[in-house]
């Protein structure tokens, strides 16, 4: 059907473009985490928690474009080019917009959490069940993917 080389584009894309979304996602996160903790030192402990279970969460994205693009890889000599590059993007380009999502949302409830502490568990809270909506954008290209991969 196709050489290795298709194989090769359409796994790139599936990794290359979560990845850029999760790097991305976690610099958004990070970056406002770290400036939370250089406002309010006595807040480290929330802080952290927001910043460890948001890192956790943004990088779904990135395991799941490299699930695909073992997929990919592994059906590289009998995948059609269409669906090896249909597969990485189909993966790739949620999971760039999810992650960048989620690291916007989750860096938003730190900030929110630096302005009113005593609201923890509801931002905490709202925070999750935001994250898990984005989510849904990135296991509905997940799933096309397995699909255009057999």
């Amino acid at each position: 059907m196709v050489n290795m080389n298709v194989a090769l584009i359409g796994a790139w894309i599936a990794v290359g473009l979560a990845g850029v979304g999760v790097a991305l996602g976690d610099m958004y996160l990070a970056r406002r985490g770290i400036d939370a903790l250089g406002k309010n030192p006595n807040l480290s402990g929330g802080i952290m928690v927001f910043m460890i279970l948001g890192l956790a969460l943004v990088e779904s994205a990135a395991i799941y474009g490299l699930i695909i693009a073992f997929q990919i890889l592994d059906g590289g000599a009998t995948l059609s080019a269409v669906n090896g590059i249909g597969a990485g993007l189909a993966i790739g380009v949620p999971g760039l917009a999810v992650a960048i999502g989620e690291g916007r949302v989750i860096g938003q409830a730190i900030d929110s959490f630096l302005r009113n502490p005593e609201t923890r568990g509801k931002i905490m809270t709202n925070m999750i069940l935001s994250v898990a909506l984005i989510e849904s954008i990135a296991i509905y290209g997940l799933i096309i993917a397995f699909r255009l991969l057999g």
